[in-house]
């Protein structure tokens, strides 16, 4: 074939893995919002009313996975561009570009995967989301919600100390209107009814510990009976991270970066290769 001939065809030929590379990620983008409906307002059980409340934490990760596709299936594309472009300095412009984006790539991915992973930091970041009260006999019950509004931290205790003997009662917030906030009543409606009286180690600090059920985006209140003691209990609400957000994403950005380390590590030879006969330096 002559020379021409080659240079004609392959132009083809990468205008058409161009146009096959738009079309596929066309596709995906159509999914990525169909996924982001079905998994946030049908498995999330969404609402935006009274309550705005939308879970994306599993949407984060199910769009970090398609991301890792895409990116995989532009390495494909890639090896195909440089192998049906027209100059060693195509190839190597290619190659070269390539690897600035995975280099940037893989530094983004690697850190984000540091912060979803590395238990120490994941503690520092539901730590900063914990809230503190102070609780007395003549201050209504601090209320919460069972997770913020995006899913991405939940509660999972809430964490009582005073000087004095105390019980705590955690109730829903609609029990608790229903019935007036009287505690004699909210007791029998109680979640934590194996686990409500304050202990003491030492006869001067009284504690208590109560895990927070996990059934949905619920408001909680925590109503004190201060036993007629009328001390100040302070409060904690403790919240972790989503394990599906950190855990499960936390792996994927991990995947992320490697794929990309090793993308790296196979386009260096390439660039090098047509580095020599290239105009771009």
């Amino acid at each position: 074939m002559p020379a021409s001939g080659k240079v004609l065809e392959d132009s083809i030929r990468l205008s058409r893995i161009r146009r096959i590379k738009i079309t596929l990620y066309s596709v995906q983008a159509v999914m990525l919002i169909a996924l982001a409906f079905v998994v946030i307002f049908v498995f999330g059980k969404a609402h935006l009313k009274p309550t705005l409340y939308l879970p994306i934490d599993q949407f984060i990760v199910v769009l970090v996975l398609l991301l890792l596709i895409i990116c995989l299936e532009s390495f494909f594309f890639r090896i195909l561009e440089i192998r049906f472009a027209r100059s060693s300095s195509a190839r190597h412009l290619m190659a070269k570009n390539s690897i600035k984006k995975s280099i940037l790539i893989a530094v983004i991915t690697g850190v984000g995967a540091i912060l979803l992973t590395v238990p120490p930091v994941v503690e520092a970041i539901a730590g900063a989301a914990n809230d503190s009260y102070s609780m007395s006999a003549n201050i209504a019950p601090p209320s919460f919600y069972s997770s913020d509004p995006f899913a991405l931290t939940h509660v999972v205790r809430v964490e009582a100390r005073s000087l004095a003997p105390m019980q705590l009662y955690l109730v829903d917030d609609s029990t608790y209107m229903d019935l007036g906030g009287d505690p004699g009543k909210l007791q029998f409606f109680m979640y934590n009814k194996d686990n409500y009286v304050s202990t003491t180690a030492d006869n001067y600090t009284w504690t208590l510990s109560i895990d927070v059920p996990q059934i949905g985006f619920v408001k909680y209140r925590v109503v004190l009976n201060d036993m007629g003691e009328g001390m100040l209990t302070d409060l904690e609400v403790v919240r972790e991270v989503s394990t599906t957000f950190s855990t499960t994403g936390g792996f994927i950005l991990i995947a992320f970066a490697v794929a990309n380390i090793a993308w790296i590590a196979y386009l260096i030879p390439i660039e090098r290769k047509y580095s020599s006969g290239s105009i771009y330096k």
